[in-house]
């Protein structure tokens, strides 16, 4: 009759020593050198503890105001904006100015992806050469998938005139961009943060012109803002050639996903580390599980073992 092997098990042998002895610290020194070198290996390799992680989010925006100035080759500054008290202050040189905005949801997820705002300039003569063309359009600016922060953000954009521009010309300029998100540092994971949910410029001040270089100034030094980043730029001419005094800007904002770095929880931070810890534990269980095997069961250190039960009962 043919047999095979159905089941087989190594016998269970237990080692006894007293608590002083070489036997003890053979096996302290073996679990030390099991747990900690697999700790300091992952630990100081790097990154065993995450401090900064990424996620993406589609913020939710809203234009709100917008200041507008123009420069002509003799330096001669021209103004407009959507702030009373500031067209007041700078009433010397204000130009008249019709702004149309329109938000889009190109995508249909409910949220605006887009901005086209138009800017019609007119100005007392035709023949007045613009140099140079300054747009701060201001946003009301939302985060929430992790850190709640509601903020007032702007975009500015530049326009350098590469040739003489004048409103005569009959040109329809057009500025295409993405609002980006920038950080001086991680948003947190968790909570809420409305530090910079004041406006940008403050108005309350009838008597006295701001320091927009100023206001410019402080904004690019907080930890969270927002920036312009200009893809290209269009000149045209316009459709319509009726009003040989009016300048017609037009500005594209694409809003997209951001790319924003946060410090990530305590638990999300654990997970990871414990992850790098166990890969690396497994190997060095396995090798000194073998090691004491072979110490004891070879009686390099004396202990005492008693035989298995069924040896006392053959």
């Amino acid at each position: 009759m043919y047999f095979y092997e159905l089941f087989s098990h190594a016998d269970r042998f237990t080692h006894r020593t007293q608590i002083l002895s070489n036997a003890t610290f053979v096996l302290i020194l073996c679990t030390t050198l099991t747990f900690l070198p697999p700790f300091l290996l992952t630990y100081y390799t790097g990154d065993f503890w995450l401090q900064e992680l990424i996620y993406s989010e589609q913020p939710v925006v809203d234009q709100t105001n917008y200041i507008l100035q123009t420069l002509n080759n003799a330096n001669n500054q021209f103004f407009a904006s959507s702030y009373s008290t500031l067209n007041e202050n700078f009433q010397n040189s204000l130009v008249s100015t019709a702004e149309n905005k329109m938000p889009f949801d190109t995508d249909g997820d409910g949220l605006i992806d887009q901005f086209q705002t138009t800017f019609d300039l007119t100005f007392a003569d035709s023949t007045t050469q613009i140099s140079s063309l300054n747009i701060w359009l201001l946003f009301q600016f939302q985060l929430s998938r992790k850190q709640y922060i509601n903020m007032e953000t702007m975009a500015l954009i530049s326009f350098v005139s590469p040739a003489t521009l004048t409103p005569g010309s009959n040109q329809n300029i057009t500025i295409y961009g993405d609002l980006t998100f920038e950080q001086r540092k991680p948003i947190q994971n968790s909570g809420s943060d409305a530090t910079y949910n004041t406006p940008i410029i403050d108005t309350t001040s009838s008597s006295l012109s701001p320091d927009l270089n100023l206001i410019l100034d402080n904004y690019f030094v907080r930890n969270y803002y927002t920036s312009y980043q200009t893809q290209y730029i269009s000149m045209a001419p316009r459709t319509t050639t009726v009003d040989t005094t009016k300048l017609t800007v037009n500005i594209i904002v694409n809003v997209g996903r951001q790319a924003i770095r946060y410090r990530p929880g305590f638990w999300q931070a654990f997970k990871w580390g414990w992850i790098q810890y166990i890969c690396v534990l497994i190997p060095f269980m396995m090798i000194f599980n073998r090691l004491k095997v072979f110490v004891f069961s070879n009686q390099i250190v004396r202990t005492s073992v008693p035989l298995p039960k069924h040896r006392h009962q053959a």
